[in-house]
Order: C-alpha cells, then structure tokens, then sequence
C-alpha cells in the first residue's frame, strides 16, 4: 500500500515555495493563492478517497468470496454443522484462514492510513494559516471529516467480520505449532525494536506479501508514533487529540465514530447532509 496513497506532497510543496515567496514579495495575492490552494487540496481529497473506495470495494469482494469458500468445504466434509478434525487441517482450510489474516491486516492498514492522511492534511492546514494568516484550517478540516475515506466504519465492520470468520475457523484441538507459556509477555503495545527484530527472523518463512503487508505496518505504526507528540497548544483537532481514545473497540484509527467531530466543540455545521463530498470554494 506504500506509495499508493496520495502523500499531499504538492501541498506541501506549496507551502514551501509560499514562504520564500512571501519574503521576496509581500504583497501577495493571498485571495488569489487561497483559491489555488484549495484547488490542489481538493484535487488530492479526490485521489485520496477513489483510491479508499477502490480499495474498500475490492475487500469486500474478496471477503465474500472467502466466505463462499468456507461454505463450500462446510458443506462437504462438516458433520451437523461442525467442523470434523480431518476438514480443519486440511490444506484448503489453511489457505483460507492464511488469506483471511492477510486480508485483516490490509484492511487495518488502510484505516490507519486513511487517519495519517487526515492527520497530515491537518498540519498542512495549519502551516498555511500560519503562514498566510488565513483561518482555512476549521471549515477544511469541517469537510475532510465528511469525506469517504475518514468515514471508516464500513470498513471496520469488514475488520470484526473477518475477525468472526478467523475465530469461526480456529481449530478446537491443539495445532502442530505450540506456543510456550514460560516465555510469554505482554505483546499488546511491543517496542519497535523488538518487532523489526521479530521480521528480521520470520522474513524467510513468510511470503512475500505477508512480509510486504508486515513492512507497511510498522512504517504506519512509526508515523502514528510522531504523531501523537504532545502539541505545544491546546488543539481538538490535533492528532494527539483524534488518537487518544484507545479503550475504544475499534481497530485503533480516527474514525467518525471516536474521533472529536462528535464533540460540539469541534464542530458547527454538520447537520447538512448536501455538504457531503463537496469541495471547500
């Protein structure tokens, strides 16, 4: 997924040539320059949100046919229902679950790619303001919350599916693989060093994709990291702010549902549905 999802990077390039240009010349057409600017943000909200469907679509089709797979060997070789010892080991039923876990971290990964582009278009937002003296951050920020690729909770629905379908297939009996007790810890939160060392060792053993998938989350999982830096200011729509619920059941990512857009305070004018996808003029 790396390199697939828009970076903004024109934005960003914009907001660099705006400060050199505002030294040579000061007397810009910030009116002018405002409509440019959000003429390349929208463009790139555009991108951003054809390639979230796209990808969103596509999950949903391979989920459905996964689940058609799981039926049909059900229906042949399950005993009132259940699973028997001989269908649950079976090669068949392996691939499956092998291509559900792929399938369940992809799509987490999409939805924390999806809270890193929201939260880069906000700094990015904020820098022009800065900069400009502009107040274009809010009413931005107001339509980026209504976009489809914040809106995630189709998505996250796909996520506990896929979930129920892993736990539906989890084997009764003891695998060949076992895992011993002596030397567990707690894995919920592990250190960065500690996983890059798990990849350096499991790569081998891994295909290509899993490996490729396992990259692209520790990439998402440092950036997450940077971004939840304490702000210097007080900021309902700072990512520190939108990430610090984590007791939420969710897959992690700023959502509709546990991000600050629910809060009064952060936002006014909500209730026109027709505001929907439209760009900011």
């Amino acid at each position: 997924m790396e390199g697939q999802v828009p970076p903004l990077q024109t934005s960003q390039e914009l907001l660099k040539n705006l400060n050199n240009n505002q030294d040579a010349s000061p007397a810009v057409d910030l009116v002018h320059l405002q409509h440019w600017f959000i003429r390349i943000l929208n463009e790139e909200l555009r991108k951003f949100n054809d390639f979230y469907s796209d990808e969103e679509e596509e999950f949903v089709i391979l989920l459905q046919e996964l689940k058609e797979r799981i039926e049909r060997i059900k229906e042949k070789s399950s005993k009132d229902g259940v699973f028997t010892s001989e269908s649950e080991f079976s090669e068949e039923m392996m691939d499956i679950r092998r291509d559900l876990v792929t399938i369940h971290g992809k799509m987490v990964l999409l939805i924390n790619y999806s809270s890193l582009n929201f939260a880069g278009l906000i700094k990015i937002l904020k820098k022009y303001d800065k900069r400009t003296g502009g107040l274009l951050c809010l009413p931005f920020t107001q339509l980026a919350l209504r976009q489809p690729f914040f809106r995630t909770e189709p998505l996250t629905r796909l996520v506990h599916e896929c979930e129920a379908n892993l736990e539906l297939l989890t084997p009764l009996e003891a695998e060949v693989v076992e895992f011993h007790n002596h030397n567990t810890q707690d894995l919920s939160n592990p250190p960065l060093s500690t996983t890059t060392n798990i990849l350096d060792e499991t790569s081998a053993n891994l295909g290509e994709e899993t490996v490729d998938l396992y990259r692209g989350t520790l990439a998402a999982m440092r950036a997450i990291q940077g971004l939840q830096k304490a702000s210097s200011t007080c900021n309902p729509l700072s990512f520190s702010s939108l990430y610090k619920s984590k007791d939420d059941e969710s897959t992690g990512a700023v959502t509709a549902e546990n991000s600050a857009s629910n809060s009064p305070a952060t936002l006014q004018n909500e209730d026109d549905p027709n505001q929907d996808n439209a760009p900011l003029v």
